[in-house]
């Protein structure tokens, strides 16, 4: 199952949960408001002394009966609306809320820097920004979950038992089960699951505030009528809102497990693809059953299904978020009997390093020539890559939503001086990275983005900022989008005004460029896409969507055929063929006289904008159009890859490294 497919599925599981809480909630509505009914015609004067009909008294009270359905119904959506809104800041505030505490990089303590060595060497293999990382100090059992909502606010929280019983191999396992659920669209269900949940469990808190208001006599007023029938209907309601609130978060317990087992067990699957290696998650299962995986110091109820195990197969197990743990194990060592559960012990694995000649990487100085400034290439060198048919074509396309290995993210970060690795996870220094990444390799113009930069951060940053984009020159060009995505979790400890401020002057460091180089689009498509910011509107242009779906991706092959070619002709048939592959019916000539005006920014924008909302088999036409565009030359260079990768990200769609790929 490929990425796109696994999204098509996520969609569908969205729309399965959209209808099954629809109808818990519009159930709960119903008995709570026959609940209250029962309470008010046998506590009322007037239903206890008459032989009044259930149909005379409810058209006598029908008015009532309807305010408090509707009152029912807003309470529960309400606190769906809250608890969602409480966590829509981002995967850490959920990881905060259980009382996890941050990681960083440069964390000094063994076993918290292999777990940053491993969540990072995933990143980068699989074309995502960093996510956030937080450690659970207080539980021994073995359990990780990851957390958001998109994955640019992602964020990967693991037990210190996982730290001090898990070996690198399994951990690194555990890790890509995680990852599986960031690239497959889990953690948003998930966190819906969370909110929606909460609005039914609100309605058993309110019955249990009714019980303990009536026995502290709060209702003493009410309870003074003749008989004592006041108290009693209190206590009656008190009663019945608690067991429907308790039979409805049952109901939700089975949406729950519906919707988790089989995402859980497709985790599984995709950690193992993604490590090419079962033993290592299987020794992690292992160590659970021979250990535990239970969360002692929080309640693990409302996460039970985001865990990556959680115990209790009560009722056959048809509240179970994940399937049986023998069951998982099997799938992956045929062979495992239970007896055979290992006692999980303490063992740290050292750091394994990478090596950056395992991807073949480069030092830039190594490289050969540059794009030029007027976005067109220069001659083929070595940061170009050979693609020989169609099937290479698709197997580019397979990579999206993939790791494609651990081993590939280590040597990536290995190949990365410490000066830029430091750089891009410090608080500070992340920002000024990112400024190096838009400085000019032409001296004329860095000169007057040098002179920009003093004016706004100052003399000793403004140097700083040369300093990095020197070493920056000293690496392989392959390296400059895993460097962005390394600065994610720190630009992200900053304000939003310093993310505005950051945003704005890498806006204006590239507006120096008298010719717009592509790398400086891929640079703010992508920042804008990892920290959740939109791209300012242009002039002139319209709202996105006011473009169709089909005029927007014509445009957009129109731009990247500008990008990519030198001559009118070869772009106008790089954009045929783009057209042909991405099955776009009709579609008039954008006219390529003038690439110029074709490498139009602002519309490139509103199309990206527009083609961001359409279904994820759509975007998979789209991008197979977006590739055939580039590679019509039947040669990709590392600015087309890093085009490529932005118009992929900018539409949800991660797209790993191609450092693997053979090149020319």
């Amino acid at each position: 199952m490929d990425f796109f497919t696994r999204q098509e599925e996520s969609r569908r599981s969205t729309r399965f949960l959209v209808v099954a809480f629809a109808a818990a909630f519009l159930a709960v509505v119903a008995a709570t408001t026959a609940a209250v009914a029962l309470v008010l015609r046998f506590s009322s004067d007037q239903g206890y002394a008459t032989a009044q009909t259930w149909s005379d008294w409810v058209a006598a009270n029908g008015a009532l009966l309807g305010v408090v359905a509707v009152g029912t119904l807003a309470l529960i959506l309400l606190a769906s609306g809250y608890r969602t809104a409480s966590l829509s800041s981002g995967g850490g505030q959920v990881a905060r809320l259980l009382g996890a505490t941050p990681v960083t990089a440069d964390v000094g303590d063994r076993a918290r820097k292999r777990l940053v060595d491993v969540v990072e060497e995933m990143s980068i293999a699989s074309g995502l920004p960093m996510p956030e990382i937080y450690v659970l100090e207080h539980e021994d059992g073995i359990n990780a979950f990851a957390s958001g909502l998109t994955t640019t606010d992602a964020a990967v929280t693991v037990t210190r038992g996982a730290l001090e019983r898990l070996n690198r191999a399994e951990l690194q396992g555990v890790i890509a089960h995680e990852f599986s659920h960031i690239l497959n669209g889990d953690m948003r269900l998930n966190q819906r699951l969370i909110g929606l949940c909460f609005g039914i469990l609100v309605l058993s808190l309110v019955g249990r505030w009714v019980l303990r208001a009536s026995s502290y006599g709060r209702f003493g007023g009410y309870g003074r009528r003749r008989d004592g029938r006041g108290v009693a209907a209190i206590v009656v309601l008190g009663l019945a809102l608690t067991v429907i609130g308790a039979i409805g978060l049952l109901a939700t317990r089975l949406i729950k497990a519906a919707v988790s087992r089989r995402r859980e067990s497709l985790a599984d699957a995709s950690a193992v693809q993604f490590t090419r290696d079962p033993t290592g998650l299987a020794g992690a299962l292992k160590k659970i059953g021979g250990y535990t995986s239970r969360l002692t110091s929080v309640e693990s109820e409302e996460v039970s299904h985001m865990l990556f195990e959680h115990g209790g197969l009560g009722f056959g197990g048809w509240f179970a978020t994940h399937p049986p743990l023998v069951e998982r194990i099997r799938a992956l060592d045929p062979s495992f009997r239970p007896e055979d559960f290992e006692r999980a012990e303490s063992p740290i694995a050292p750091i394994e390093e990478g090596a950056a000649e395992a991807v073949g990487l480069a030092p830039r100085a190594q490289a050969g020539g540059e794009a030029s400034a007027s976005g067109t290439r220069e001659p083929r060198d070595a940061r170009t890559l050979r693609v020989a048919d169609a099937d290479d074509a698709a197997r580019l396309l397979g990579r999206a939503g993939v790791i494609e290995s651990p081993e590939l993210g280590g040597a990536l970060r290995a190949a990365l001086p410490e000066e830029l690795h430091a750089a891009a996870h410090s608080r500070e220094s992340s920002m000024l990275l990112v400024l190096a990444l838009a400085l000019s390799p032409d001296d004329a113009v860095r000169r007057q983005q040098a002179a920009l930069l003093e004016s706004r951060l100052g003399h000793a940053r403004a140097e700083r900022c040369i300093e990095l984009q020197l070493a920056l020159q000293a690496v392989d060009p392959k390296l400059r989008i895993p460097v962005l995505e390394l600065c994610v979790p720190a630009l992200k400890q900053r304000p939003a005004q310093h993310l505005e401020f950051l945003f704005d002057l890498v806006e204006r460091l590239t507006e120096l460029e008298p010719d717009k180089r592509l790398f400086d689009f891929v640079l703010l498509r992508m920042l804008a896409a990892y920290l959740a910011r939109s791209p300012r509107a242009a002039p002139g242009i319209g709202a996105s969507d006011r473009l169709s779906a089909p005029d927007a991706a014509a445009a957009l092959l129109a731009a990247v055929a500008a990008y990519g070619q030198k001559t009118a002709d070869s772009a106008r048939d790089a954009y045929r063929a783009g057209v042909e592959a991405a099955g776009l019916r009709s579609s008039a000539d954008p006219g390529f006289a003038d690439l110029g005006a074709l490498r139009d920014l602002a519309r490139l924008d509103a199309s990206l904008a527009r083609l961001a909302k359409i279904a994820p088999g759509d975007k998979r036409r789209v991008l197979a159009g977006v590739l055939a565009t580039i590679r019509h030359d039947r040669v990709l260079d590392v600015d087309e890859i890093e085009l490529f990768r932005a118009i992929a990200a900018t539409l949800g769609t991660p797209v790993p490294p191609f450092a693997t790929l053979t090149e020319a």
